[in-house]
């Protein structure tokens, strides 16, 4: 057996998916168009038989003709049966017998009963056509929705640490400071920074303190990871520069998903000349800078990372980057977050909010191109539970008279241990449209 990389094996398992999901469309395409026509042609042979009942030497010259009342469209059927009645019709007034007239009207009375029940018959099978063409419709655009997606590509989400080594690169210019830092005290703390810093591109103060802990076997709270951060943004050795700095333009007040809005930090032009030269590969772009350049705010670039560590842990795959979909009108929508569901398998598009104002047409205009590209399911992160009640009452407003499914949730109360009492997941507010 070959050894598959793993980037090869998230290929492999994308594509798995993408065929499985496309599979699945397309047999309950099939399955709608073959009850569809089946309903049609049972109304169809009805008119006939109406038809053929109310004038049989009509049929029979229409079979010579070799144009039997089979052929005929819905309409023209409709047509010639309204004809006969009314010819029907014009005859019982003519009528001087008194029992033949009766019988004659009770014949009719008992051919318009049928016709108006097949005519109802008719309707509803012709209301359900709409509904199957609508739902087909549905499904197209969400299909062309995952298939845009899978364009993209799979993110690569795992890479094996890389140790700082005993010596620098060879192919690396090695500045003199390097010499310096590699004898402070300090040194295999702060390199392992930069060394997480560098592999993952981690941004957020807090992760980047537990990945250090992780690395070094040592606990989140142990002062030492701190001290190593601070020495690496102002260094105690002035011999050394600065290898890490902290984003700048981001309220310092506290976060409206609880707590104090974590620093951000990223490497400095220093610290990317020190990963190269400790591993001889240059540094994944930091996470925040990779997503400010598709999100409204700093802020709201914050919980989308958050967001993400939150679905990490929870399982789900992150795929790929931020990127347009093109819907069916022409309009484009883009989601915040592309993940894989750990239980289904199935790709689904999660909008990150946060609890500010924002314009309600504007709003109603999001939620109408999130229930197209997502087909009705719409999965929401939101930063508090105020903000999550008001995205609820928008959704409702915005899609009523539509048929969804909403999961929806808050960073706030799933940080306090919060879960769903429905199947312990960590959509709190679940809403499900049974067909």
């Amino acid at each position: 057996m070959v050894d598959l990389t793993l980037e090869e094996f998230q290929r492999n398992q994308s594509g798995r998916i993408s065929r499985d999901i496309i599979g699945q469309s397309e047999q309950h395409e099939q399955k709608m168009n073959a009850n569809a026509y089946q309903l049609w042609e049972n109304a169809h042979q009805h008119l006939v038989t109406i038809l053929r009942l109310l004038d049989q030497d009509y049929d029979e010259s229409c079979e010579k003709a070799n144009h039997p009342l089979e052929s005929f469209c819905d309409n023209d059927l409709v047509y010639l049966i309204h004809v006969r009645l009314r010819v029907m019709l014009g005859d019982l007034s003519r009528k001087k017998e008194p029992d033949e007239t009766i019988e004659i009207k009770q014949r009719l009375i008992e051919i318009s009963q049928k016709y108006t029940d097949l005519e109802q018959i008719l309707l509803a099978e012709q209301e359900l056509n709409k509904n199957l063409r609508a739902e087909k419709s549905a499904l197209e655009a969400h299909l062309s929705a995952i298939r845009q997606v899978h364009k993209e590509g799979v993110s690569q989400e795992t890479q094996q640490p890389i140790r700082a080594t005993e010596y620098p690169h060879p192919d690396i210019p090695i500045p003199n400071w390097i010499t310096t830092w590699r004898e402070t005290k300090t040194f295999e703390k702060t390199s392992t920074v930069i060394l997480v810093m560098g592999e993952m591109g981690i941004a957020l103060r807090p992760t980047l303190i537990k990945m250090m802990a992780k690395r070094l076997s040592l606990s989140s709270a142990n002062k030492n990871l701190d001290e190593a951060l601070n020495w690496l943004i102002t260094p105690s050795d002035k011999s050394c520069p600065q290898l890490i700095e902290q984003a700048e333009g981001i309220m310092a007040s506290g976060s409206s998903a609880g707590g104090n809005q974590p620093a951000v930090l990223r490497l400095t032009t220093e610290g990317e000349i020190a990963y190269q030269v400790l591993t001889g590969n240059p540094p994944k772009e930091n996470e925040y800078d990779t997503l400010l350049r598709h999100h409204s705010s700093p802020e709201h670039t914050i919980l989308n990372i958050q967001v993400i560590e939150v679905l990490k842990e929870e399982g789900y795959r992150i795929q790929g980057k931020a990127q347009s979909i093109h819907l069916s009108n022409g309009e484009t929508y883009i989601p915040d977050i592309v993940a894989v569901d750990p239980k289904t398998g199935e790709i689904i598009f999660i909008e990150v909010e946060r609890d500010v104002n924002k314009d309600q047409n504007i709003r109603k205009t999001k939620w109408m191109k999130f229930y197209e590209a997502s087909n009705g399911n719409l999965y929401v992160f939101c930063d508090n539970l105020n903000c999550q009640r008001a995205v609820q009452g928008e959704i409702n407003l915005a899609l009523k008279g539509l048929n969804y499914n909403s999961f929806i949730t808050n960073l706030h109360g799933i940080r306090n241990g919060k879960r769903a009492e429905k199947d312990g997941s960590i959509w709190l507010t679940q809403k499900i449209w049974n067909k």
